[in-house]
């Protein structure tokens, strides 16, 4: 088939550091050009992508300095998507939050089958949107995301896949401290985190963007913790530095107070063989087997009991279910469905 993705523009793809769904486009581009598919992929222009590459934006928006309105290059590159529509049998759209969610109106109509990944979750606010382009084709990335606006037209539910095999695997902690891995805003509950981690008495490594909107909750919620031992801060990290700061963790901590749609982090740490100790809250339900790749918890102090059991689970029993659960080849074969679906509805 001849695919294209419509990528973000915000990160390159790959990305450097942090950019869950540029991480997944590069996956499964790179998968499908192996499969013997003609991929294009619509992304930033310091992008390293299997197959081609279309641009409208030099680099990445969030690394260059020079774009005073980032919103005009999003249009842009739809623009692009619409002219060169027909030279593809499908393209795959990876919707992201605000202007992100421009191209579920900005891609009706075409000729070509559209089909979006909603990569956000549902709010108050975007949800008037998708309703209005209910009958567009759409694809969830869990059944709690599907459940929460099961109206719209689903052509099926794929959740991510990665590479295990890219990932260092540990039989045990080299160290007895927990990690905190994702972007360093209110939503994501660190200082939940450094609350579960103070009651459980363990040192807490935290990692990730903190971006500028995001600096007052960063000072007055997280630095006031931070002393080098018992709470430190990292930054933002690599690939490398990544997953071998996850795998020598004794837990992974997922505290977000939205109902996150996946979350590539738990996966990523337990392909490590890294347990995942998380809030109950969206699909963290569907990527966490409780008792035995991790628990399941409604509160910090619930977080921080189940810290206290995180050392009785089975390391390789995490990196089994990802393998059998979350694979690159599941994820491709998930989307080859989806396209020939809607290749068919057309």
């Amino acid at each position: 088939m001849r695919i294209a993705h419509v990528a973000p523009l915000w990160e390159s793809v790959p990305p450097r550091g942090y950019g869950a769904v540029e991480s997944l486009v590069a996956e499964l581009a790179a998968a499908q050009v192996t499969d013997g598919h003609e991929v294009t992929v619509f992304a930033s222009g310091d992008s390293k992508v299997a197959g081609n590459l279309r641009t409208t934006a030099e680099l990445a928006l969030n690394t260059d300095e020079r774009v005073r309105e980032p919103e005009i290059y999003r249009m842009l590159q739809l623009q692009d998507v619409h002219d060169h529509a027909n030279e593809f049998d499908v393209i795959h759209s990876h919707v992201h939050s605000n202007s992100g969610c421009l191209a579920v109106p900005a891609l009706q109509n075409l000729r070509t089958p559209v089909v979006h990944t909603v990569h956000c979750f549902f709010n108050e606010d975007n949800s008037q949107l998708f309703r209005r382009y209910a009958a567009e084709r759409y694809v969830a990335i869990s059944a709690d995301q599907r459940a929460r606006l099961p109206e719209l037209n689903y052509l099926g539910t794929v959740h991510h896949g990665l590479d295990v095999e890219a990932f260092p695997f540990s039989t045990g902690p080299s160290g007895d401290y927990l990690v905190f891995l994702g972007r360093i805003r209110p939503e994501k509950g660190v200082h939940v985190a450094i609350e579960a981690a103070r009651v459980a008495g363990l040192p807490l490594r935290i990692a990730g963007r903190v971006k500028p909107g995001d600096q007052e909750y960063f000072q007055r919620q997280v630095e006031p913790h931070l002393d080098g031992a018992r709470v430190s801060y990292l930054g933002e990290l690599g690939f490398d530095a990544k997953t071998y700061l996850l795998a020598g963790a004794r837990a992974t901590l997922m505290t977000s107070l939205i109902p996150e749609p996946f979350g590539l982090v738990p996966i990523e740490s337990m392909a490590c063989g890294t347990p995942v100790v998380s809030l109950r809250t969206g699909a963290a339900t569907e990527l966490i087997q409780h008792g035995i790749t991790g628990y399941l918890a409604d509160s910090a102090h619930g977080l921080a009991d189940s810290l206290r059991r995180v050392h009785e689970l089975d390391r390789a029993a995490c990196r089994r279910h990802v393998a059998a659960t979350f694979s690159i080849r599941r994820m491709v074969d998930g989307y080859q469905s989806v396209y020939l679906r809607a290749t068919a509805q057309h």
